[in-house]
């Protein structure tokens, strides 16, 4: 793993002189840098990982592709935060406080739309795996706003396969798209990048759990409240349907057992398809182990 941190240092060094030299160019690029700054950088390495890992030639437009998905994902997590009412971020205030709610909001669409002109510019097939991924995205956090009241492993597994994962699937598909593998490989990297996704996801929502944060927003909203379970019943009642009854009947999931089981089993996928791939090394195991880094990245916070 020690290997693997340097490495992926040295990635991250590289992708941040490329972002902040990019950013300059833009009017109120000091804002876009302070909302950036701090972050783990994660799918911008899974794009440069893949794009390596595959021999790509073009890393100018490996980076700059990078550079938009990463000015995409601090711009759903820019929206996130006002969406949650959260008040830090990375150690500091969240935007939305800095500058105000209207103001953050247009930040974010702005942070957007140059992740959207980026990757046009580097043609209609990087454009069409962003679309995809964000359509994904904001599917993923309206889902998770709309049934917060119908706790499930199904819905919860759904919502962050759309909401988290679809950005890294897009990185891994994106880094073997540039570097010129086959429609197969391309494949077999979306997949990848979806189970890391996948298990990044669950280790943060781990974290939350071991916090006690779990059940604020996170995906799943339990109904422990005696005045909750008592509206159920009379709503039930009322309509004479045991729908509203589902939140008050459902059996209790054991959320801490569920969470590591599924990070072990996405873990494990991850890993089976990089096997299956004709790779060099080191680059293999890095992408081997890129799946335990990112959940140790998160599980080393309460650790």
């Amino acid at each position: 793993m020690e290997e693997l941190e340097e490495y992926i240092g040295k990635l991250r060094r590289e992708f941040n002189q490329h972002i902040y030299k990019k950013l300059k160019s833009d009017l109120d690029s000091r804002l876009v840098e302070d909302v950036i700054s701090g972050g783990k950088r994660l799918r911008p390495v899974l794009l440069l990982l893949v794009f390596k890992a595959l021999n790509g030639k073009d890393l100018e437009r490996a980076l700059d592709v990078a550079s938009a998905l990463e000015l995409a994902h601090n711009a759903s997590l820019t929206h996130d935060d006002i969406i949650d009412v959260d008040f830090e971020r990375r150690g500091k205030p969240t935007l939305w406080r800095q500058i105000g709610i209207g103001r953050a909001l247009i930040e974010g669409h702005r942070m957007i739309n140059l992740a959207f002109q980026i990757a046009l510019n580097e043609g209609l097939e990087i454009a069409k795996i962003f679309l995809e991924a964000w359509d994904r995205a904001s599917n993923g956090v309206l889902k998770e706003l709309m049934h917060r009241d119908l706790p499930g492993k199904t819905l919860y597994l759904s919502i962050i396969k759309e909401k988290t994962a679809s950005l890294f699937e897009a990185a891994a598909e994106c880094g073997a798209l540039i570097a010129g593998a086959s429609a197969e490989i391309i494949q077999q990297a979306k997949k990848y990048g979806e189970k890391v996704g996948i298990a990044y996801q669950l280790a943060d929502d781990y974290v939350d759990m071991v916090r006690g944060r779990f059940s604020l927003r996170s995906h799943l909203v339990f109904y422990n409240r005696f005045e909750e379970k008592i509206r159920q019943i009379m709503l039930a009642v009322k309509l004479k349907t045991t729908v509203p009854l589902r939140n008050i009947l459902a059996p209790k999931i054991d959320w801490g057992r569920f969470l590591i089981e599924e990070l072990a089993k996405n873990i494990t996928e991850a890993k089976q398809i990089v096997e299956k791939i004709y790779l060099p090394e080191p680059e293999k195991m890095y992408l081997k182990k890129f799946p335990e880094y990112c959940v140790y990245s998160m599980l080393r916070e309460v650790s």
